[in-house]
């Protein structure tokens, strides 16, 4: 069922849908809170008996001044939302069609006596209903509820089913609907009904365009609770809430994966820091570091990398003497020239160029490899 509204103007336009219930009363519930007195103007073949119900329900319950304006055809669950309320007016050329409701079951004779059961059970609430709206005793309505029975205008006021008759919105050529049919009846007045784009609001009914769309949807996603005859609202929330489970999961995925990276990293780092403080600690029984120094080696361990670290305290020897560390890296004088182009990189950049090169500074150039760590550190 499409729904639009226009001011205190609710327009309830189609089938209704498995859905289409819980989707009125959002928009009904809406309007209430916004104005005391709303018209509903119904165009509809039927559907679903239990959303119907709802919007019954919904209307009969309501403390706003509501009126009920046929504007072409009220027919099956239409007719029954039509007994809904007291100021219930048909278009001149309008129909109602009231009739026993129907269903069919496939199973074993039990699932069929039971759908038997069900159904006398919404024809005896239509015949109450019935009867509370038009005052009619239970053996004149009853016969209402054998075969399709259409009341034009005049016999709808007559029998008591509306309260008056209203001008038609939009012209139609007189035409017999028992002889062509509830959905053509319906149809021949749909087009010219439904108000502009301009009119439409948020709370429309969304609408797949093609009758087919719906199953394929429903294959392609493999949607859980909706079929083909579900209500284009049911099967567009369920393409939601399909597409927001996905976003959920891999969101979650995502998640995990991130957990799982950062525990690697630091299972990485903490054994990199445990290698890093074995060697310096190794070297310390010989050479006997001030903390300054510890923490010097341990950056140079941490940032450039074990093997650079390595490399540097190769260079040192248990007859060393102990020196600062800056005179450690200056010994030898002997280290080849590099090129103009190396001579300006910095730490980081020989880290990304070329490492290998870095821990072979160490020994060719110590002076230069000195003065890089300097400007790295700060020292």
């Amino acid at each position: 069922m499409i729904l639009r509204t226009q001011g205190n103007i609710l327009y309830a336009i189609g089938r209704i849908w498995e859905g289409d219930g819980v989707h009125f009363l959002s928009v009904f519930n809406s309007m209430e809170s916004q104005h005391t007195n709303i018209v509903v103007k119904l165009h509809t073949f039927g559907g679903s008996v239990f959303d119907g119900n709802l919007i019954y329900n919904a209307i009969q319950n309501s403390k706003s001044d509501i009126e009920i304006q046929i504007l072409g055809v009220a027919a099956s669950m239409g007719a029954v939302i039509a007994l809904s309320r007291k100021k219930v007016f048909l278009v001149e050329n309008g129909f109602l069609m009231v009739h026993a409701p129907s269903g069919g079951t496939y199973g074993t004779a039990s699932d069929h006596e039971n759908n038997a059961k069900l159904l006398r059970s919404i024809e005896k609430n239509f015949l109450k209903k019935l009867m509370a709206k038009t005052g009619k005793p239970e053996n004149h309505v009853k016969k209402w509820l054998s075969g399709d029975n259409w009341f034009d205008a005049e016999a709808a006021l007559d029998e008591g089913l509306i309260s008056g008759i209203i001008e038609p919105e939009t012209e139609i050529e007189a035409f017999d609907p028992k002889e062509v049919g509830t959905e053509e009846t319906y149809n021949r007045f749909a087009a010219l009904l439904l108000p502009t784009s301009e009119t439409q609001t948020e709370n429309e009914n969304p609408k797949i365009e093609n009758p087919n769309m719906k199953l394929q949807l429903i294959q392609a996603l493999a949607l859980v609770g909706v079929s083909a005859e579900s209500s284009d609202t049911a099967v567009i929330e369920a393409v939601k809430n399909h597409i927001q489970q996905k976003e959920q999961k891999l969101s979650a995925d995502l998640q995990t994966e991130k957990t799982k990276r950062e525990d690697a990293e630091g299972k990485l780092k903490a054994q990199t820091e445990s290698t890093v403080n074995a060697l310096i600690a190794e070297a310390d029984k010989t050479q006997k570091f001030s903390d300054s120094e510890k923490e010097t080696y341990k950056n140079i361990g941490l940032t450039a990398g074990v093997e650079s670290l390595q490399t540097v305290l190769a260079k040192l020897t248990p007859t060393q003497k102990r020196n600062p560390i800056s005179q450690q890296f200056n010994a030898g004088k002997d280290s080849q020239e590099f090129s103009a182009e190396r001579d300006n990189w910095d730490f980081d950049k020989w880290q990304k160029e070329d490492p290998r090169g870095w821990e072979a500074l160490a020994t060719s150039n110590p002076e230069k490899f000195q003065e890089v760590l300097n400007a790295k550190f700060k020292k």
